[in-house]
């Protein structure tokens, strides 16, 4: 492949956005022990980059909220009021960015979470006070819900009142080729 084989020509931009999970595009944000990868999800970070869409990366609640050396927590331990309107004001920035590219014929095609997190999950999320990996590693009790995660509601939430469609998406890492197809399935369909 040639340098410029992916440019567009002048003015000739994909009008196509997906909107990310942070640590899809940096793996150094995840909470230790839990990054599979080395810097990015390269498997789905390929299959964007070949489509030729944008990305957006969104911030990180957990990092920003709670810093690096953060434990594993689950939902309902990071679901208290200021954590919830901490991922409300950055939804709401997301949500905003998205509503103005749509006004200017930009399509956001798919917005990507992680499934297992407590904020980014898109179907499926952990619950229990005592769940979580704690400093000392001692594994908790945790139980797996069909839940999203609360940055991922809160978006949801906005973008319906904006009356804007997205397909949301959850990152499996137990799972990624099923994963990798339903993105490409997404892609292939615009």
């Amino acid at each position: 492949m040639r340098v410029d084989d992916n440019l567009a020509p002048q003015n000739g931009r994909s009008k196509k956005i997906v909107v990310v999970a942070h640590c899809i595009l940096n793996q150094n944000s995840r909470v230790q022990g839990l990054a599979k990868f080395k810097g990015t999800i390269t498997p789905v970070v390929e299959i964007l980059t070949k489509s030729g869409v944008g990305i957006i990366q969104m911030p990180c609640p957990e990092f920003l909220y709670m810093g690096y050396k953060r434990w594993a927590q689950t939902k309902e331990q990071y679901d208290i009021t200021p954590y919830r309107k901490f991922c409300r004001k950055i939804a709401k920035q997301i949500a905003e960015q998205i509503q103005e590219y749509a006004k200017n014929n930009v399509k956001t095609l798919i917005i990507l979470g992680i499934e297992g997190s407590p904020t980014c999950a898109v179907t499926e999320t952990t619950k229990g006070y005592k769940g979580g990996k704690h400093a000392k590693n001692k594994e908790q009790k945790t139980t797996k819900v069909k839940e999203k995660g609360i940055l991922i509601e809160e978006l949801q939430k906005l973008l319906a009142k904006m009356k804007i469609k997205v397909d949301f998406i959850g990152i499996n890492d137990k799972n990624l080729e099923k994963t990798l197809t339903k993105i490409e399935k997404v892609l292939a369909n615009t």
